[in-house]
């Protein structure tokens, strides 16, 4: 073998060596679980995604014969299983009345995305027998009337609320069973289920009494 022979070969057997360190220490890498090793720390995501596929097969209900949706105390959800009515504009309804309860079936028109021939097809479909006064959440003098005691009522009674179905109700009664009682309104976030949209409307209806 000549020197140059030499030189080359070991060359080749350093850079082979040096590679293998490479890779060796690569694959030796502390690597973070995907996911953590606590599967305590999963029910959170568990519960969420089974509120999520409840929702979506709720929405996909059709309406019974003879049955109607009352637009100013139904769940988003419920509110989406009406014609022509989607997530997005179910959510745009719940907003509308949040401002100003609809009276009549014609102020549903305000809502952006509801054009007189939507309004056609919902309304055979549209409860407004008993609307809400447009100060519902306030008596004289702005004191607080009628409101569920969040920390007190069971799952039927939470039921009341707008968009709190059966599912969410008894979610917020097993929150309130395991972490204790609500002191303030942003409590209920931690409710699998109660985002901020469904918290500014069951604000003004609760209390957080003992």
């Amino acid at each position: 073998m000549t020197e140059d022979e030499r030189r080359a070969a070991l060359w080749a057997a350093a850079v082979l060596l040096l590679a293998s360190l490479v890779r060796l220490g690569w694959e030796m890498r502390p690597v973070d679980p995907l996911l953590p090793a606590d599967t305590a720390a999963y029910a959170g995501l568990i519960e969420e995604t089974r509120a999520a596929v409840e929702d979506q097969e709720r929405r996909q209900v059709p309406l019974a014969p003879g049955e109607r949706i009352d637009p100013n105390r139904a769940s988003e959800v419920e509110l989406a299983r009406l014609p022509g009515v989607g997530p997005a504009l179910a959510s745009r309804i719940a907003a509308a009345r949040r401002a100003t309860p609809f009276q009549r079936s014609e102020d549903l028109l305000d809502v952006p995305g509801v054009g007189a021939g939507t309004l056609a097809r919902l309304a055979e479909y549209l409860d407004l027998d008993d609307p809400p006064p447009p100060s519902s959440g306030t008596g004289a003098g702005g004191a607080d009337v009628q409101r569920v005691a969040v920390n007190r009522v069971g799952a039927a009674e939470l039921q009341a609320l707008p968009g709190i179905g059966p599912a969410l109700a008894e979610r917020i009664v097993a929150d309130r069973t395991l972490h204790g009682a609500f002191d303030v309104p942003e409590d209920l976030l931690r409710v699998p289920g109660i985002g901020p949209s469904t918290l500014e409307a069951i604000v003004p209806m609760v209390s957080f009494a003992r």
